[in-house]
């Protein structure tokens, strides 16, 4: 007996969200608007294959960023408070198999953050050993950048009395801390891991210059020297120094870049004359080896999975400056493609997703 109509729907509909359950995980760059709009874009050509839009309340402060669950089944995005719309941010999780969308937590460092962890490759993980052996608490509010081995979890202080929290997955506790000597004031501080050993770079950005430094730290020290002191670039005459840099890296290359597109980006003051671009730094010496894509002021600046590609996101200090999202190569600086994106405050990453929505789509935050 041939089945009714409806339920012939349902059974087609069922089996087709199997079959997209089952596909293996694609990376997509989620790029993040704060007007209320999460694209999902092809890595390989730039397009976007599907937009998500939400439906703000005016005046909201906007979305603060997305990341994806460790399984590639969930997006999670940062937005406005319920209660006080224009004070950020919440955490929504939207289910991309149905596209409900609900609130899983509050603002940060809030107890209902610790069984939501963002680490540094823009995926969601969830707590698990973490939170059982208490170590969640310790690590919240800390930059967390997870070993490609999968055994360590390095938590990043920054700010004043910077320090790394050595978290082992093996022993399923804390199981050291790594403070940095030397480093008074206000430091901002960023890593990444290359094979077993993780890069941590400091830079200074309040009272006073102080030169930059990068530490080596190999999986299992079990204490920091004083690092290697890196070469200044970016500076200006009659300029302020650089406020904010970042490390990453492409391969076995590291790159350090200084970041534009937010409240302390020194252009206006600079009179446009702040150079952009990333260099390559060699972490035994400190020296800068070379310079790639000098016109480009980067607010992000992210590899693709295997290193072979990054991913620039370039824009003003204004929200309704030009933004643009470029594919380089490492070796050369080369802009391989770009696109322009909507004139406004972006945050892009890169997830591997299994179910991905198609077409221009609307959520409400609730």
């Amino acid at each position: 007996m041939a089945l009714p109509g409806k339920a012939t729907f349902c059974l087609l509909l069922l089996l087709s969200c199997s079959r997209m359950a089952a596909q293996e995980a694609s990376d997509l760059i989620l790029a993040t608007r704060r007007a209320g709009v999460v694209e999902f874009i092809s890595p390989a050509t730039l397009k976007t294959v599907a937009r998500l839009h939400f439906d703000l309340p005016a005046g909201s402060a906007g979305l603060g960023g997305a990341s994806a669950s460790a399984d590639g089944s969930v997006l999670y995005v940062e937005g406005p408070i319920p209660s006080s719309p224009n004070g950020c941010c919440v955490l929504y999780a939207v289910d991309l198999a149905t596209l409900q969308t609900k609130q899983v937590a509050s603002i940060p460092l809030s107890r209902s953050r610790e069984s939501f962890l963002v680490f540094s490759d823009g995926l969601m993980h969830p707590p698990g050993a973490l939170a059982a052996s208490g170590a969640v608490r310790t690590l919240a509010g800390k930059r967390l950048y997870l070993s490609p081995d999968g055994r360590w979890l390095f938590g990043l202080r920054t700010y004043r009395a910077p320090a790394i929290d050595v978290y082992d997955y093996a022993q399923g506790e804390i199981v050291r801390q790594l403070t940095l000597s030397g480093l008074e004031g206000d430091w901002w501080m960023s890593g990444i891991w290359v094979g077993e050993r993780f890069y941590l770079y400091a830079n200074k950005y309040s009272e006073g210059y102080a030169p930059d430094r990068l530490w080596t730290v190999p999986a299992e020290s079990n204490q920091l020297g004083q690092g290697v002191t890196v070469v200044p670039f970016g500076q200006v005459p009659g300029c302020s120094a650089p406020s904010s840099k970042e490390i990453v890296a492409a391969g076995v290359d590291l790159f350090v870049y200084e970041t534009f597109g937010h409240k302390l980006d020194r252009r206006p003051r600079c009179q446009g004359q702040v150079p952009g671009g990333a260099w390559t730094v060699d972490p035994t010496t400190g020296q800068l080896l070379r310079q790639i894509a000098p016109d480009l002021h980067f607010s992000t600046l992210i590899p693709d999975r295997d290193g072979s590609v990054l991913y620039g996101l370039i824009q003003g200090p204004n929200r309704q400056d030009p933004t643009e999202l470029d594919r380089i190569d490492p070796r050369d600086g080369q802009v391989l493609q770009s696109r322009a994106l909507d004139p406004d405050f972006w945050r892009i990453v890169i997830a591997p997703l299994r179910l991905v929505p198609a077409g221009d789509l609307r959520s409400v935050l609730h």
